[in-house]
């Protein structure tokens, strides 16, 4: 069965299916998985297998390994690459971030910026339909991974140490009008509104108010947050006497907005595909998404965390 498992997964995963393809085989011993600085330990049983998987994320353990990109993990790197290249970054990295952890962050954040920036730049300086249609479709793969990152930065108020907190509030600014977010709203609506009214009655973007398998219904629900957020929103914040975010988070949603028009009035086409397609892409796909996760929910107990839940199974 050991031959079945791809020997692409990532570490995890093949520490946890090796423990899983011993218990079929009811063996004593099985192959043991390679730790990151090439050893081998053996399982004998669950509680190990854990505590392995437990040191992986440790980052006090000689186990841990930080993630330094989401598409590759560092044992199928080749070697050469990884001594010289993601070693050396790997050891600058963690001084700019906040946490281990987060070396993943950081090397999203130069990425969009080496690419996602210039090319949305060229655009506007001379314009062609392949190069739009390529960064369209870039910022369409940028853009699950970016939001992802952005939620962490919301919640925990930055990523990068307090020397680089310049950064950690410029770059947002700059990527989040690329990736189809206005400025600061999904901080606004998700922290201080969403998390709030946590999918309840109060929730403007709250699902209980639809039936979950209509298709009349989630078009509704899509386009009511599409046309009427940038208002509501505000007008949410004002009947809470929060009278501060409702004024800011309205003028973050005009100001983005007349810069959209700005940009218009310059160059059009490229505007189209660097700003409005991201900005109505992102939209419905947050509400796509928020649908489902909360398409379980009980309409006489919406607060309850078992009668209105969704269970994610292998989800990235």
């Amino acid at each position: 069965m050991l031959k079945s498992i791809h020997p692409l997964l990532t570490q995890p995963d093949l520490i946890v299916l090796k423990n899983l393809s011993r218990d079929i085989r009811n063996a004593n011993k099985f192959q043991s998985p390679i730790l990151p600085d090439g050893s081998k330990t053996h399982l004998p049983d669950d509680q190990t297998t854990v505590q392995l998987l437990s040191s992986l994320n440790d980052e006090t353990s000689e186990a841990f390994q930080p993630t330094v990109l989401t598409g590759w993990d560092q044992k199928d790197i080749p070697t050469p690459i990884h001594r010289f290249v993601v070693q050396p970054y790997t050891r600058w990295a963690k001084h700019i971030v906040r946490r281990p952890t987060d070396v993943v962050f950081l090397t999203h954040i130069l990425i969009y910026l080496a690419t996602s920036v210039p090319s949305a730049l060229y655009l506007y300086y001379d314009f062609s339909w392949p190069h739009a249609i390529f960064h369209w479709i870039m910022q369409g793969y940028y853009c699950g991974s970016f939001t992802l990152m952005l939620h962490n930065h919301i919640h925990n108020n930055g990523v990068l140490t307090s020397k680089n907190a310049w950064f950690d509030k410029t770059w947002p600014y700059i990527l989040e009008p690329l990736m189809g977010h206005t400025w600061d709203s999904y901080y606004y609506h998700h922290v201080k509104h969403h998390h709030v009214e946590n999918n309840g009655p109060g929730d403007l973007s709250s699902t209980i108010r639809y039936q979950r398998d209509e298709w009349l219904h989630f078009l509704h629900y899509v386009g009511r947050f599409l046309a009427l957020i940038w208002i509501e929103l505000p007008i949410y914040f004002w009947r809470k006497n929060k009278r501060s975010l409702a004024l800011r988070t309205l003028g973050s949603e005009l100001s983005s907005y007349a810069f959209i028009v700005l940009l218009a009035r310059c160059n059009l086409r490229a505007t189209i595909f660097v700003l409005i397609v991201p900005l109505v892409q992102m939209r419905i796909g947050i509400m796509v998404g928020n649908w489902g996760q909360h398409a379980l929910i009980d309409e006489v107990e919406p607060d309850s965390d078992f009668r209105s839940s969704i269970t994610l199974i292998d989800v990235p």
